[in-house]
């Protein structure tokens, strides 16, 4: 019951960490300059002021205000709005506080999440470097490259272990594309947002939250965790010893946490209360989603399925878009015998019989695109990403 109460504790100042005391005028952590607003949806701005205050935002032509609840916290709809490459300010006001973001555009918003293989930068893949020199010619596309603490197999330092709160794990801020920008971006993220925005002729945000080595139980919402028996074990503080979880993500933790107890990226719930949840109320334009290689290590597909389903239905009902579509990456071939690597196949399997089960999921198939070395990451990620970006074009 005690710890029942704490997880509690935590997830609430996870959500409202941001709202300072006093109560100053704030925007919620989704918002900045250089960045995408969601075209042709009523779109939620948010953030904290004095309670009470009058909360005016202004976009263009466009002006509407809401009233700062007893707690703080306001939310102003934006009427949809059509595509625009046209830089405009966001200037919000309550009392004599004003904010401005700048630069800001309006198109399509594409959240970037999973494991390695969508963290795997653009300079480190193949051709990588020379496509990032080009990345200058397309200032409609805007980067936020969300990066959390390392999953590498060293322990963490005193300054990175503060770090493990998800109010405080994910950096970063919104850029326009450049080399710089896009060498450091997801490659299959950014080959994919390129696709999208060349093919629909709009501005296109990409937000990249993927942590390497992280299952999808990392991925959920903590209302789904605590909704089913079946999760129970995955909630408490022994979390690294269930065995519903992969032994190396378990041993992986053990090691970065030196064996004492603590957060971890890898932890059920976390990386949803890090990276997903301040995206509530934001109408993203969906999920490019890369992801499976730890949870195939586990040979049960039916738990395997049921992990797939109930990310994508809590996503889009915790974010309340309950058709936000989720374009999955299949899980390549891959050469060597690695006994990890083992039941890739089936997992393949799985994450088809889930996406045929739910409306507006859809499988990217890859086995064909391999290598024969037994590492994980196959490096030419161009038509992983331009597969996805196309699928994307296709479906909507």
């Amino acid at each position: 019951m005690g710890h029942s109460r704490n997880v509690s504790v935590r997830l609430i100042f996870a959500l409202f960490v941001w709202t300072p005391m006093a109560h100053g005028l704030e925007l919620g952590r989704a918002f900045g300059d250089r960045m995408v607003l969601p075209m042709q949806a009523a779109v939620a701005v948010f953030g904290v002021a004095k309670p009470g205050e009058r909360v005016s935002v202004e976009l263009g032509e466009v002006e509407r205000f809401a009233y700062a609840s007893p707690d703080g916290e306001w939310r102003v709809m934006l009427p949809p709005m059509p595509p625009s490459t046209e830089g405009m300010a966001l200037r919000v006001e309550s009392g004599a506080e004003t904010r401005v973001l700048q630069d800001v555009l309006v198109g399509e918003v594409w959240l970037c999440a999973g494991q390695s293989n969508m963290d795997f930068p653009l300079s480190r893949a193949v051709g990588g470097r020379e496509e990032a020199k080009g990345a200058g010619d397309f200032p409609a596309i805007r980067l936020r490259n969300q990066s959390g603490v390392h999953t590498s197999g060293r322990g963490y330092s005193a300054a990175e272990r503060e770090r493990l709160e998800p109010e405080r794990f994910f950096q970063g801020e919104w850029r326009v594309a450049s080399e710089e920008s896009a060498a450091a971006f997801s490659a299959v993220g950014w080959w994919a947002g390129k696709e999208i925005h060349r093919k629909k002729r709009v501005p296109v945000g990409l937000i990249d939250v993927s942590v390497g080595g992280s299952g999808t139980e990392a991925w959920l919402p903590r209302e789904v965790l605590e909704a089913r028996e079946d999760y129970a074990e995955l909630l408490g503080g022994d979390w690294v010893e269930s065995e519903k979880m992969s032994a190396w993500a378990r041993g992986r933790a053990k090691s970065n946490l030196g064996g004492s107890e603590g957060r971890h990226p890898f932890q059920p719930g976390f990386l949803f209360d890090a990276g997903v949840r301040a995206w509530r109320g934001f109408p993203l334009s969906g999920v490019l989603w890369y992801q499976g290689e730890t949870n195939a290590e586990i040979h049960d597909d039916a738990w395997n399925e049921r992990l797939i389903t109930d990310l994508v239905l809590g996503w889009r009902r915790v974010l309340e878009q309950p058709e936000l579509p989720f374009f999955m990456v299949q899980l390549p071939r891959i050469g060597g015998d690695d006994p990890l690597r083992k039941w890739w196949p089936q997992y393949r399997e799985v994450q088809a019989r889930a996406a045929a089960k739910l409306e507006g999921v859809e499988v990217i198939v890859t086995k064909d695109l391999g290598w024969d070395s037994p590492d994980v990451h196959p490096p030419d990620k161009r038509p992983v990403g331009e597969r996805l970006g196309r699928a994307v074009v296709e479906a909507r």
